[in-house]
């Protein structure tokens, strides 16, 4: 066995003694999300227009908000204003729970089939939020890149990972304020392949402001990609 897979499994069974496997918002054991508080997590009511942050029917960015450059929509799974979400989304993305990754594409599929969208996404291409090599390394792991593998078997659509790179290692967003985000992210992202004519899909964890969403949609319209959304587990 390789020396890479000898550490992958120390990990697991170092992270199974430090954070035990139990639900982590009733506490049964053997699982990090339970089905049941699965189906009890608060959904987003309504999908949201990313310009404007108010709600918009089937997450469609509004007409007066949409330019040339803007995302084109975006859908999300739960409410991340919720306290327990909040917790399961953190400990995806910082306390290497790559298990979640399948109950909360979950949640982003049922959004999708909601606002009757699942076929119309059929002839796009998925591409994680890319993370800088140095977060890569330090975290081991893309959390986007596990929900796109999760989304893409669900949904039978393609992914190509390597579409855009992060050249710049940023703050993390959370941290930032709304201006502070967009120049925080201002040539962050660089084009690495042909994207004319492609329809997008891009996938994250979690929106909030949207600033990373807008930055790599103009990345890619300027790259003549015909339309680019964001799917995500959560918004708030």
């Amino acid at each position: 066995m390789l020396l890479t897979e000898h550490l992958k499994r120390l990990g697991h069974n170092v992270l199974d003694l430090v954070f035990p496997v139990s639900c982590l918002v009733c506490g049964r054991d053997e699982t990090y999300l339970c089905d049941s508080c699965l189906a009890k997590l608060p959904r987003l009511e309504k999908q949201m227009c990313l310009v404007c942050q108010t709600p918009a029917p089937f997450g469609k960015t509004h007409a007066n908000c949409v330019s040339r450059n803007t995302i084109d929509g975006a859908i999300a799974g739960l409410n991340y204003k919720n306290r327990h979400v909040n917790e399961i989304i953190r400990m995806f993305k910082y306390n290497f729970v790559s298990d979640l990754a399948s109950p909360l594409s979950q949640t982003i599929v049922e959004a999708m089939d909601n606002q009757g969208l699942n076929d119309y996404f059929k002839d796009f291409t998925i591409l994680p939020v890319p993370l800088h090599k140095r977060r890569m390394n330090w975290r081991g792991f893309n959390q986007s890149e596990l929900l796109s593998k999760a989304l893409a078997e669900k949904l039978n659509i393609p992914i190509q990972k390597d579409l855009v790179l992060r050249q710049k290692f940023t703050t993390p967003q959370t941290t930032l304020s709304a201006a502070e985000r967009k120049k925080n992210l201002d040539q962050a992202f660089a084009l690495n392949a042909n994207v004319a004519g492609q329809k997008i899909l891009l996938v994250d964890d979690v929106v909030t402001s949207g600033a990373t969403a807008q930055e790599l949609a103009k990345i890619l319209k300027q790259g003549k990609a015909s339309e680019v959304w964001i799917i995500t587990a959560a918004h708030g």
